[in-house]
């Protein structure tokens, strides 16, 4: 407020999670995506890619998804290989990529930044998440930890275990039968 900035952001990868609980790994992001547009309605428009990994995720945000949304979220992997897999979807669909968005937020300080502004400037719209260096700004070592969600309870159904496949194998979470599953489902190497 103090500075009149509209914050911005976009679904958590718990929506995602629960969505795969529901209707399984191969429909986790088509119906994620199908019921946040029937929620929002064209509001909120940035779709988090990396859930099930970002080649799963654009094998399924198609035409209409990629027409619909403002653009997406990179949260893992490396940013330049993101933009570039991103600005080429969109060129795949005849999609022009300066009418979209990129929303980077993974681990971002300044000088990420700026490597990143110079790799897509002309080629891809882009804002910047940079939540935890300007919310600990006293000098000490940001901690580097997210919470994520162990356990779904869809309607009638019993709890079920669920994992997140980030684009770094190192941050995959879940129980490693899961991951295996989800693996193996999904077809990750």
């Amino acid at each position: 407020m103090k500075y009149n900035t509209k914050p911005i952001g976009t679904h958590a990868h718990e929506w995602f999670m629960f969505h795969a609980a529901k209707y399984g790994f191969k429909m986790a992001n088509s119906l994620g995506l199908e019921h946040w547009t029937n929620v929002y309605r064209g509001d909120l428009g940035i779709a988090l890619a990396d859930t099930y990994t970002t080649d799963i995720f654009f094998e399924q945000f198609d035409k209409k998804f990629s027409k619909l949304f403002d653009g997406v979220r990179h949260d893992s992997g490396d940013p330049l290989v993101f933009a570039q897999k991103t600005i080429d979807h969109y060129k795949k669909l005849g999609i022009d990529p300066l009418s979209k968005t990129i929303i980077f937020s993974d681990a971002l300080n300044y000088e990420k930044v700026a490597r990143i502004t110079e790799f897509c400037k002309g080629k891809i719209g882009m804002s910047f998440g940079i939540g935890t260096d300007f919310t600990n700004d006293v000098g000490l070592k940001p901690l580097n930890i997210v919470i994520k969600m162990t356990e779904a309870l869809p309607e009638n159904h019993p709890w079920v275990p669920v994992v997140k496949l980030s684009d770094e194998k190192g941050k995959y979470t879940g129980e490693e039968k899961m991951i295996r599953l989800a693996r193996e489902i999904l077809e990750i190497e």
